[in-house]
């Protein structure tokens, strides 16, 4: 039996005798979910007519998700069981954060207690009780994660162009494009490349190791309603992007915004307790806690068990939902509003092995005096994502082993897999995309002038603005265990980065003048291009549009 094997029991028998020996409640547990008590995680999906609610019954290793042991968990509980007897009592309570959940945090100390005393109520907090607590608070086993396909979509051009922040483009937002994007063009070439619109995080360091795309997170109209921030978020969402469902005071939704061709609607009826026909923001804080589904999903994720990843449509309650077709057992599609949803679920079960596998090797090529470990500056090259040497090195006598590389690998590897990601991914235009008519990635200033035309064929619920789910009509949705650093983006991802600094092929339209005058490459003459007087500008552009094109330039000649 090698070292590493060896190793790799130990720590697996360590961790689950330890957990034996300690306490007879796991770490991580949560209550038995009851027959009729809802255990799925819920998203809302802001589509372009009205919200549509999704309920996944999401299950790993045949439990339910939340039931992943958590170590955040584990140790925040036994930091506050001072007596280490398994449950926390009233005085040991009194150092219990409070995480913001309207439903446990009010009142006294007493009060408390008694809304997480549950199973069993014996004026004690088990960890399971504990861990129900942390996990409303925290949502902490499940995340959405909006990932790029390509580089121009990581160009949040969107929330550029957004002024009043509302959510949606108007006319009169993209009319003024030229003028609200002026200060991001940093070479003062006149036109807007992908480096100068991407966003810039000035916390990061400038290696060669760090993606901008990387760094970079992706919107979507998914947004998760599984504690009181995710719900409150959900609500400020709402009220701006249905705003033609408000109310005068913009502070309460129509009824009938849910409504849309639901096939039962008295749910959201007893919702609206004042009967004024909307749901003001308690009111939808209320209903949003447990919202009736449209879709019905459950998925099922390989964890420590084998067997393959599944994922089963189990209902619809909307008629906006249509063209179900279920692809294989891990992979279904179907449309709302539109919009093309393709959802699969893989496992990752493989990648710890990967993980260390892949270190391991990497071990033997970086030790370069080849005397069985690794100092500081040789584990440097290792690169490993965000992990300092100290952390790795347990026993700090400066000489790290490979046994010590494995268990940290191991430990790390099984952290990032305590939590489900739903990946989500545009498959559909970008903003960008659109008004890049000529396909050179930059936009210039012919193509912002042109922008509300060029958009007005996305406005699908003519409403005369523009929001993300009109752009993006395709979304790639997928459900896994969370990966480690090695295999998070895709090997594609340095193809994407170095798209980026493509060259512009000299103008070939127009006149010799005219291409030799337009530095810029965009096909058209600003006033600054133009070296001649501007009234002879003037007297060119016949237009007026302060450009001069290769047909007006051409007409010159002609008429000479």
């Amino acid at each position: 039996m090698t070292p590493v094997l060896k190793t790799f029991i130990l720590f697996f028998a360590t961790g689950i005798l330890g957990t034996l020996l300690t306490s007879h409640i796991q770490a991580g547990e949560v209550p038995p979910v009851a027959a009729n008590q809802q255990s799925a995680q819920r998203i809302i999906l802001l589509a372009p007519s009205a919200p549509v609610i999704l309920e996944i019954n999401l299950l790993v290793d045949q439990a339910d998700f939340r039931s992943i042991s958590n170590d955040y968990i584990d140790r925040m509980f036994a930091s506050l069981d001072r007596d280490e007897d398994g449950v926390l009592d009233l005085k040991e309570l009194q150092s219990i954060p409070a995480f913001g959940i309207q439903r446990y945090d009010k009142g006294t100390l007493q009060a408390r207690l008694k809304r997480l005393d549950t199973d069993p109520v014996d004026q004690r907090l088990s960890l399971k009780e504990f861990s129900t607590y942390l996990h409303s608070g925290q949502g902490s086993a499940f995340r959405i994660a909006g990932v790029p396909s390509r580089s121009s979509q990581v160009i949040e051009l969107f929330r550029k162009l957004d002024q009043d922040q509302n959510g949606t483009l108007s006319d009169a937002e993209l009319k003024a494009s030229p003028q609200t994007l002026f200060l991001f063009d940093r070479d003062e070439d006149e036109v807007l490349n992908l480096a100068e619109l991407r966003p810039f995080d000035s916390g990061q360091s400038n290696t060669a190791s760090q993606s901008p795309i990387r760094q970079t997170k992706v919107e979507t109209p998914f947004l998760r309603l599984d504690h009181d921030r995710s719900v409150n978020k959900a609500i400020d969402e709402i009220l701006k992007k249905y705003i033609e469902h408000t109310n005068p005071a913009k502070d309460a939704i129509a009824v009938g915004c849910f409504q849309q061709d639901r096939q039962n609607t008295e749910y959201l009826q007893e919702a609206d307790r004042n009967t004024d026909g909307f749901l003001n923001r308690e009111e939808l804080f209320d209903y949003l806690q447990n919202p009736s589904a449209d879709v019905q999903l459950q998925i099922a994720i390989p964890r420590k068990q084998t067997f393959r990843p599944q994922l089963k449509f189990l209902n619809k309650t909307t008629n906006r939902v249509n063209e179900v077709q279920v692809v294989s057992s891990s992979k279904i599609e179907f449309h709302i509003d539109g919009l093309l949803l393709e959802l699969r679920v893989k496992s990752t079960r493989h990648l710890l092995a990967d993980n260390v596998r892949f270190y391991q090797t990497r071990f033997r090529v970086v030790d370069g005096d080849k005397n069985g470990y690794l100092t500081e500056p040789e584990f440097m090259q290792l690169n490993l994502p965000g992990i300092e040497y100290q952390k790795v090195d347990k026993n700090k006598d400066e000489m790290l082993f490979v046994e010590e590389l494995t268990d940290f690998l191991i430990k790390d590897t099984a952290e990032v897999q305590n939590q489900v990601v739903m990946n989500v991914t545009n498959d559909g235009k970008s903003l960008f995309e659109i008004l890049d008519t000529d396909l050179d990635r930059r936009l210039s200033p012919r193509e912002l002038r042109n922008s509300m035309q060029r958009v007005k064929e996305y406005d699908g619920n003519r409403d005369q603005a523009l929001d993300h789910s009109e752009l993006k009509g395709h979304f790639k949705i997928t459900f896994e265990l969370g990966k480690p650093e090695l295999f998070v983006f895709a090997p594609r991802t340095a193809a994407m980065s170095m798209q980026q600094n493509m060259s512009i092929p000299r103008t070939a339209d127009g006149p010799r003048w005219f291409q030799r005058m337009d530095r810029n490459r965009d096909g058209d003459l600003s006033p600054r291009e133009f070296l001649f007087d501007q009234a002879l500008f003037k007297e060119y552009d016949t237009d007026q549009d302060q450009l001069i094109s290769p047909a007006e330039a051409a007409a010159i000649g002609a008429s000479e």
